[in-house]
């Protein structure tokens, strides 16, 4: 029999239960605040941290009682509050301030930067596996609201010398003159639509920038697949004639300090024309980075690879096959492996390889996509296709006569085209191409976390600018 006002045997072992409950409530807490660390704090203070950890537990353990069990809690607690508040203010620091992204660009990419991007693409995978309808879009895409005007064909004259039948030039009665017609670029010829009767415009190509008072890039969106009507494509054909292309570096991809960096620099914008945006994370890519004579990431033969000569030309194609890594090269940045070539879908393939075409999880996902292409004329394209998956992307791209293309930056807003035409006194006024593109049109002029591409009006690019870095 118990002393009188003493705990019973049941006090007792609910009292025991308790005591063991509260441990491990607070165990359990530790590998989370061990989380909280690692977000921010990475591998360093992550060991740091266990090793301070252990130590508190085991002077925790060992100061028997109700006391140490209190120090125990105490500590875990705190550690845990204390690195919530930690990383919150981390993410607010990082979201709230406008680095020209989107906020769900910034949310996504602070997630990325701290070793959540396996969640990130849980998530995205779960969230974008609703596949596109098959019934036709009732509406397209294209944004741009300027119409370039039509151009004449201009002619140019230039002296030509008389000789005597000796060969020598004689100065003695004035210069002949010829007059050459130059052959300048032609709009692409019209898409056939996919479906009848056809919306107003599409297929149909809308100059959207000028070079030496001639057309040189041209927009039209369409719906490409006929048994997913759903489906909308804009395309933006680039004749690369009087153009200029250079590869600009943001802030956070690749990072670094860079002659060409993160936004167009003011001595250059009076000759651009447009940028768009460039290709994966590296950690999503296999292939490489070079630009400005720096290797960033190694490249690797048979990647797709989007190339800018000295001479600011673009070409896309295989390394080690269609071009080398010669010296020849500015840039060369590269994006998992071709996703057509030679008229030919490339993603089952790249799925046996192992090839990265976005998250998936064993799921069909459906987002926007971007690409850059070339077609039969060996002219360049971009396009912008949306919500499709990659096998979708390279029908797409085929409807719409590439002979070759590459897959660039896919998921929201990433996949971005942007035009700057002047007004009269020079100012640039940046539109989107395609109406679902939500970044920030201004993305490539103030500054921009990742990599871009950006064209030039070659004959009006400042002697000694970045794009000769």
């Amino acid at each position: 029999m118990g002393r009188v006002g003493g705990p019973t045997t049941g006090e007792s072992a609910w009292r025991h239960a308790a005591r063991i409950g509260s441990l491990i409530g607070a165990a359990a807490l530790i590998p989370v605040a061990l989380f909280l660390l690692h977000l921010t704090g990475g591998i360093g203070a992550l060991a740091t941290a266990v090793a301070v950890t252990i130590a508190l537990m085991v002077v925790a353990i060992r100061r028997r009682g109700r006391r140490g069990r209190r120090d125990l809690r105490a500590v875990a607690w705190r550690l845990t509050a204390l690195l919530a508040v930690w990383n919150l203010v981390s993410f607010g620091h990082y979201v709230l301030i406008d680095n020209g992204d989107t906020t769900s660009e910034r949310m996504a990419t602070w997630g990325r930067n701290h070793g959540l991007g396996p969640a990130i693409d849980w998530l995205e995978v779960h969230t974008y596996d609703t596949p596109p309808s098959r019934t036709p879009a009732k509406t397209l895409t294209l944004a741009p609201t300027i119409t370039v005007a039509p151009t004449t064909t201009p002619t140019t004259t230039a002296p030509t010398a008389a000789t005597t039948p000796a060969g020598g030039v004689t100065t003695s009665s004035a210069p002949a003159v010829t007059t050459t017609t130059v052959p300048l670029p032609q709009a692409p010829a019209a898409l056939t639509p996919a479906f009848a009767p056809a919306l107003p415009g599409e297929g149909q190509w809308l100059p959207i920038a000028q070079v030496a008072g001639h057309d040189t890039m041209w927009a039209t969106s369409i719906r490409p697949l006929p048994d997913t009507g759903g489906v909308v494509a804009t395309m933006v054909v680039i004749d690369q004639t009087g153009l200029r292309s250079a590869l600009f570096n943001g802030t956070e991809e690749p990072g670094g300090t860079w002659a060409r960096g993160s936004h167009v620099p003011k001595e250059l914008q009076p000759a651009l024309l447009a940028a768009m945006n460039g290709g994966f994370r590296f950690e999503h890519i296999n292939g490489g980075y070079m630009t400005e004579g720096k290797v960033v990431k190694p490249l690797r033969d048979g990647d797709a690879t989007l190339a800018i000569a000295k001479d600011g030309v673009m070409r896309i194609g295989a390394l080690g096959r269609d071009f080398t890594n010669d010296g020849s090269w500015a840039s060369l940045r590269q994006n998992l492996i071709l996703i057509v070539d030679g008229g030919q879908s490339q993603v089952a393939r790249g799925i046996s390889e192992g090839v990265w075409w976005g998250a998936d999880y064993g799921r069909n996902v459906y987002v926007p996509r971007s690409a850059v292409c070339e077609l039969a004329d060996g002219r360049i394209a971009y396009a912008l296709v949306a919500d499709v998956n990659a096998e979708q992307l390279a029908r797409s791209l085929i409807e719409l006569g590439c002979v070759k293309a590459m897959q660039m930056d896919i998921n929201g807003t990433w996949p971005s085209f942007v035009t700057y035409p002047h007004d009269a006194e020079g100012r640039l006024h940046p539109q989107l191409v395609d109406r679902r593109m939500g970044s920030n049109p201004g993305r490539f002029l103030n500054g921009s976390t990742k990599e871009f591409f950006a064209f030039f009006d070659a004959g009006q690019v400042p002697a000694g600018s970045v794009l000769d870095a």
